[in-house]
């Protein structure tokens, strides 16, 4: 999609700065919604104002210079924006939309902050930012897990390169094995041949290397004759269900589903009984990529129509994605198997849940903004009187135990599937 083709969406936008707040906030202390404005403290930095930018860079109005540059790499590409925006004015803007187009122009013109293209290089050369392509399988080690790729299975599991390259979450991948195995579910994994499912790609700007490990992806699945996709990722997740069919790229025949999703299904069949146990007050961090960027993406197909001679208004009802549609419950539906856990809410949750700074490339590039996000989200979890922070996504539960310790933040990070394996043996 290009700047052009996102006319009617900048033009749209009132410049009302409601996409850097939460709607109806409810204390000033967390009433913001996007890391990007808070860290740049100017207009151009915010969802809107990128739109303005894009719309500005189309005109030929404004050149692409360095700090043009930064205001739109430092950035999560969280989707908080467009949550605030359509709940405010509806389809009109959908700044998201317009971010993902803006990111490919600059990148195809090579205006990539050099952290970000790093990234991109080594995705390239290893299909994964994280690590070399040999050790994609290392934390499987002595599993002897069934090798999707050689034998049928009925459950393909996607690890992800932020579990898999990441040794302290190889204890996060274990445990939904063990879970997976007690309840005898037939899986495999597709060991160093997988690669990322292309959300980063997609965030940077990249599409055709996204479209390409899309299309990997796909030739995997018919390998493995899997009816289900199993995503251990949360980025991998969004990727399937909202980055794929952006880029034309179908899994027919196969059901996505989250890990946290899957697992739950699991306990309410009976397929599989836990009685963990965790004393304490917990809060659970809603990651954006398992939540408000999963909404299932529906292309559409119809066009733009002018009438009174003025106005524009689309020919056929278009998909207005709100967030809604995320993963939300499972991760809580899980949590409350564990016995002696009392879950706390944040103020910003669900489809508003303020991102901890981790992704989009923006840790790598802008690592000051990463660390101001991720310290004000583990405020907020402070806030509510929890000692334990909850998350269902590794990039999330690695950024924000890394800011905890460097800050010195009494507050224990933890994956939600270390807190359900306790009782099951080694």
């Amino acid at each position: 999609m290009s700047l052009q083709d996102r006319r009617l969406y900048q033009e749209a936008c009132t410049r009302c700065s409601q996409c850097k707040f939460v709607p109806a906030p409810q204390s000033r202390a967390f009433a913001t919604t996007c890391p990007s404005i808070d860290f740049g403290h100017f207009h151009s930095y915010s969802g809107g104002g990128k739109v303005i930018t894009s719309y500005a860079l189309m005109e030929g109005r404004a050149a692409v210079t360095e700090r043009l540059v930064d205001s739109v790499y430092a950035c999560t590409m969280c989707g908080a924006c467009d949550t605030a925006c359509k709940t405010n004015q509806g389809d009109n803007v959908e700044p998201l939309d317009t971010l993902y187009a803006l990111r490919a122009h600059l990148a195809a013109g090579g205006h990539v902050p050099a952290q970000q293209q790093a990234l991109v290089d080594r995705l390239r050369q290893e299909g994964s930012p994280h690590g070399p392509r040999r050790e994609r399988s290392r934390w499987a080690a002595g599993l002897n897990l069934k090798d999707a790729t050689k034998t049928p299975v009925e459950v393909l599991l996607h690890v992800g390169g932020d579990h898999a390259h990441d040794r302290r979450q190889w204890p996060q991948l274990k445990a939904l094995v063990r879970l997976l195995q007690a309840a005898e579910v037939d899986f495999g994994i597709a060991y160093d041949e997988e690669c990322d499912a292309g959300d980063l790609a997609h965030d940077l700007g990249f599409e055709d290397d996204a479209r390409a490990l899309a299309r990997h992806q796909q030739q995997l699945l018919r390998r493995s004759r899997a009816s289900v996709l199993l995503a251990a990722s949360a980025g991998a997740y969004a990727a399937f269900r909202n980055v794929y069919p952006r880029l034309g790229v179908a899994l027919e025949g196969v059901r996505v589903v989250h890990s946290t999703d899957y697992v739950e299904a699991l306990l309410a069949s009976g397929r599989l009984t836990l009685r963990a146990r965790h004393a304490g007050t917990v809060t659970y961090h809603d990651p954006c990529k398992l939540g408000r960027l999963s909404e299932p993406y529906t292309p559409w197909q119809g066009e733009w129509v002018t009438v009174l001679n003025v106005m524009s208004v689309p020919d056929s009802a278009r998909p207005v994605r709100f967030g809604n549609e995320g993963n939300y419950e499972a991760p809580r539906k899980l949590l409350r198997h564990v016995d002696g856990l009392q879950l706390v809410e944040m103020e910003r949750q669900r489809a508003f849940s303020y991102c901890c700074g981790a992704g989009g490339g923006a840790a790598e590039a802008f690592p000051e903004m990463a660390e101001a996000a991720g310290v004000q989200r583990l405020k907020e979890a402070q806030a509510t009187g929890a000692t334990t922070l909850v998350t269902a996504c590794a990039g999330c539960q690695r950024h924000l135990a890394a800011t905890a310790a460097t800050h010195g933040i009494d507050l224990d990070v933890r994956g939600v599937f270390e807190l359900l394996v306790q009782d099951l043996p080694a």
